[in-house]
């Protein structure tokens, strides 16, 4: 059992690390629209996104730069990640978090030393940053959030283990997805710092991507039944699974447009092999070559999801748009589509 359960963990963590997220999603009438999309896992000196057919890099004076979430407000390109202090990328305790603004990066480290960033969401000129930071006195990892680089506290995340992937904000209100250890890893979330539980303490849950539509709140995730992870998004704190067989899955990402609700995820079957899903309204739709997604976006009425695929038998980076593949700039450092952001040009 002990076996099963690390596997799961295992495969849940390597996705994760990829995921980042959404900000508020557009339906506007038909207009032209820029199209960004982050890269992580890149093993380059330098972070990317790709903007309409162009790619752009991101100056770092570390090492093995990965970005992992974006987020454009008014003309400015805010986007997080992380690098390596040293020239490796295997152990966590080498990496610092990153933040560029319009190119420039900065740590973030007020409060909390910063180590993973996953998502970032702007409001009112105001630039909330999620992710793992470094706990000083305990010399671990634990969720955290900054505002405009200043840490804020997270209730129980200094004293249990914890983690942040996503992060939204309605009106004054700023909502943290994440989990922290009761008797098991269990999936949270944070409504302006204070801890909400979602996931049962007796399976293995985690939430990775929150956001806010009226009054409610959707977060997405998983919770392990028996010996088997599944995909699981949850509404005002109601759980709703969404793949009902045995394989390991997640959900990573949400998007409300309108009363229709946008799910993205993972699955791996018992032979190792991977797939990734959309689902409307709870429904499966088809993403063709989806090996693995990201993140969704709804702009316009249009459905973009962001990820890696195969073309021509060929694992790349790429996005849909309303199901049909986009293919990004590809090479041996295997670059992954780790999020996606279209606004009004």
């Amino acid at each position: 059992m002990k076996k099963t359960y690390s596997f799961v963990i295992f495969f849940l963590f390597l996705f994760c690390l990829t995921c980042k997220k959404k900000p508020n999603q557009d339906v506007n009438p038909d207009i032209p629209a820029d199209v960004y999309v982050t890269f992580s896992n890149t093993f380059r000196p330098y972070g990317q996104y790709w903007k309409n057919g162009e790619m752009v890099e991101l100056a770092t004076p570390n090492v093995f730069a990965s970005a992992r979430a974006i987020f454009v407000s008014d003309n400015d390109i805010h986007i997080v990640g992380d690098a390596s202090s040293v020239s490796t990328n295997i152990i966590y305790s080498s990496s610092i978090g990153q933040y560029w603004k319009n190119g420039v990066v900065s740590n973030v480290e007020n409060g909390i030393p910063a180590k993973l960033l996953y998502d970032v969401a702007v409001s009112e000129g105001d630039v909330h940053i999620c992710g793992d930071g470094l706990n000083t006195k305990q010399l671990k990892l634990q969720a955290a959030y900054w505002k405009n680089g200043m840490a804020v506290p997270l209730d129980e995340a200094a004293v249990r283990d914890s983690r942040a992937r996503g992060i939204f904000v309605a009106g004054k209100d700023v909502y943290v997805a994440g989990s922290l250890a009761f008797q098991n890893t269990t999936a949270v979330y944070w409504k302006n710092g204070v801890v909400i539980t979602l996931g049962n303490p007796l399976n293995i849950s985690y939430a990775i991507s929150v956001v806010v539509s009226g009054k409610d709140v959707y977060v997405t995730g998983s919770e392990g039944i028996g010996f088997h992870t599944r995909a699981r998004y949850w509404k005002n704190g109601v759980g709703t699974f969404l793949d009902n067989s045995e394989f390991y899955s997640e959900a990573v990402d949400i998007a409300v447009s309108g009363k229709d609700v946008y799910c993205v995820g993972n699955l791996q079957y018992n032979d190792n092999n991977r797939s990734a899903r959309l689902w409307k309204n709870g429904v499966s739709q088809s993403l063709p070559g989806a090996l693995r997604v990201s993140s969704v976006f709804v702009f316009n009425n249009d459905v973009y999801v962001a990820g890696e695929g195969l073309d021509n038998g060929i694992k790349c980076p790429m996005y849909w748009k309303n199901g049909v593949q986009v293919l990004l700039p590809n090479d041996s450092n295997g670059p992954f589509a780790s999020s996606i952001f279209v606004k009004k040009r």
